[in-house]
């Protein structure tokens, strides 16, 4: 049997709240929320492709809130969210990206502010040019499904010297890869994200395979402890030795001066295909 690889993935978020309303997808379930934005996409300098769609994508962000903390989260709240994503197409196509938070923080931004930032993301930088990309699978365990939900994202690698040596994966191969979100893909209506850095992993070992247990012959000579008492004294239980648990700790986001930068994270993640 081979051992399954263990896919995950984190997005942080920065943004303002368009809507927030009751979970959808969690009936009966009081305090959980759901958080609605469409999420800024800044066109730069070198990246642009007639493959990207550099428009808002609409974000459900779904958290477990207090009404007091609800009533702090109101529309127009600038806020910060790291958790769990997928992607998914909704009922009239478009791409939709959901997320499990795993930690949720606001912080108060001139309401003028968002419409100077949404101003900057619309503006034209960089002419179209062909980028290097390759098509990436990977999956998150969703809670209110109790499944795991699989999606693919495309990687584009930019035109700079950085990456001019850098061939695509192939495909099967395992990756961890940081990323920021770019957009969408025109063709196949995918999150597009620009590779900020890519390293690979080993692929994960296949568990030996367990032998089949064959059948012993009984033995032809009578059992020494056949018609003995059981023994009167208890067997005594050896000491479990504490060796204490394995500190893990979260990543940070890196810093920014772009407000609504996304960074994005996954690990042994099997490409799919490479362009």
């Amino acid at each position: 049997m081979s051992r399954q690889p263990t896919f995950t993935n984190i997005i942080h978020l920065r943004d303002f709240i368009d809507a927030i309303t009751d979970d959808p997808t969690r009936e009966n379930a009081p305090n959980y929320v759901e958080i609605q934005t469409d999420i800024n996409i800044f066109e730069e300098d070198h990246f642009c492709s007639p493959n990207i769609i550099a428009e808002p994508i609409r974000t459900r962000i779904h958290v477990y809130l207090t009404q007091e903390e609800r009533d702090l989260y109101v529309s127009n709240t600038f806020f910060y969210a790291e958790g769990r994503f997928s992607t998914a197409l909704s009922t009239d196509d478009t791409l939709e990206i959901n997320i499990q938070t795993l930690s949720l923080m606001r912080t108060m931004v001139p309401h003028g502010d968002r419409h100077r930032l949404r101003a900057v993301a619309q503006r034209q930088l960089a002419r179209p040019s062909e980028l290097r990309h390759f098509t990436v699978e990977t999956s998150v365990y969703d809670t209110s499904k109790a499944a795991p939900v699989q999606f693919s994202v495309v990687c584009f690698l930019e035109n700079t010297n950085r990456w001019k040596k850098v061939k695509t994966p192939p495909s099967g191969t395992f990756l961890s890869v940081t990323a920021k979100v770019a957009g969408r893909t025109a063709g196949t209506n995918h999150l597009a994200l620009r590779v900020l850095d890519l390293a690979y992993l080993p692929r994960p070992a296949s568990a030996a395979a367990t032998p089949t247990p064959t059948a012993t012959p009984p033995s032809k000579r009578p059992s020494r402890w056949e018609g003995r008492a059981a023994p009167s004294t208890p067997l005594k239980r050896l000491p479990i030795p504490d060796f204490g648990q394995r500190n893990s700790t979260a990543p940070q986001p890196s810093s920014s001066k772009e407000i609504c930068r996304l960074g994005l994270a996954m690990k042994e993640t099997p490409v799919l295909h490479a362009d």
